[in-house]
């Protein structure tokens, strides 16, 4: 199968690639890093391309705020632009597109606006699905992510409020593979939640693992909680299968006992490697 993968290059992008093409298929990527903007796509570089995943898009609730006619030439635009590109094609592609659990409250902010607008203009395509991610973590996150910032000690504040369902990468890529390798599209609905449908207080999970933190009320722009709805994805047989407690375990344990390590091994007055 040839696959077209918008913002291959981004966390998402990157671990479906490596997995679909490890599966033996063929992957054509998409991506700004690349020189290639969505904006630019036409139904003339799909006409080898059976099926769409679009993963290209702009992702920060405040940067959002601060420039809102940017997500909307991005994440709009740019959907809008690969939605008419598959429909031109003879028989049109089917897409698979990120969408957020934003979407949900969609009025919050200019990003969660841009993801609803975009789930908008996905009921008019007859073979498409729109994937509400909820908080995607794992390898290559974000280095301005939550837990990345934990693993490297620099987390300061929370907000008190602020409840998140976490979802590893890995379980992400199974949740798109089952529209990815389907034959028959008609069988599912437009929109679908990803996440584990549990969700942790931002506080309570940070002090559970000895960060000390100041606290404050979350910003408007943001959900107080996006627990993700999966009854619908599950049926489809998928399910979550990676802990989110052993892998914070894991990451903060060996970033521990390696931070030991080097203060043994190097002089101490190298400070920098002290408490």
């Amino acid at each position: 199968m040839n696959i077209l993968i918008t913002g291959d290059k981004g966390f998402i992008g990157r671990h479906l690639t490596r997995s679909v093409i490890k599966d033996g298929h063929q992957v054509l990527g998409w991506d700004i890093s690349d020189g290639k903007n969505i904006n630019d796509i036409t139904s003339n570089d799909l006409n080898y391309v059976d099926i769409i995943v679009h993963l290209a898009g702009i992702t920060s609730v405040h940067e959002g705020q601060r420039n809102p006619e940017l997500y909307y030439n991005v994440n709009v635009e740019g959907t809008r632009k690969v939605f008419k590109s598959a429909t031109e094609v003879p028989g049109g592609v089917p897409v698979i597109y990120a969408s957020s659990s934003c979407a949900k409250e969609w009025w919050r902010s200019a990003y969660g606006t841009t993801k609803k607008m975009t789930e908008v203009m996905g009921e008019e395509l007859n073979r498409s699905v729109a994937l509400r991610f909820s908080n995607v973590y794992g390898e290559g996150q974000p280095s301005n992510m939550l837990f990345p910032r934990m693993f490297a000690g620099k987390i300061s504040h929370v907000a008190r409020n602020h409840k998140r369902d976490f979802v590893h990468i890995d379980d992400v890529i199974d949740a798109i593979k089952i529209f990815l390798y389907s034959d028959d599209f008609t069988k599912f609905d437009k929109i679908y939640d990803v996440g584990m449908g549990v969700s942790h207080n931002i506080s309570n999970l940070v002090k559970r693992y000895g960060f000390k933190v100041t606290e404050k009320l979350g910003d408007m722009c943001e959900m107080e909680d996006n627990t993700a709805n999966i009854d619908k994805l599950t049926k489809l047989g998928w399910a979550p299968k990676n802990d989110l407690d052993k892998y914070l375990k894991g990451k903060l344990d060996g970033s521990t006992k390696f931070k030991n390590y080097i203060q043994k091994l190097l002089p101490k007055k190298l400070g920098f490697w002290r408490n």
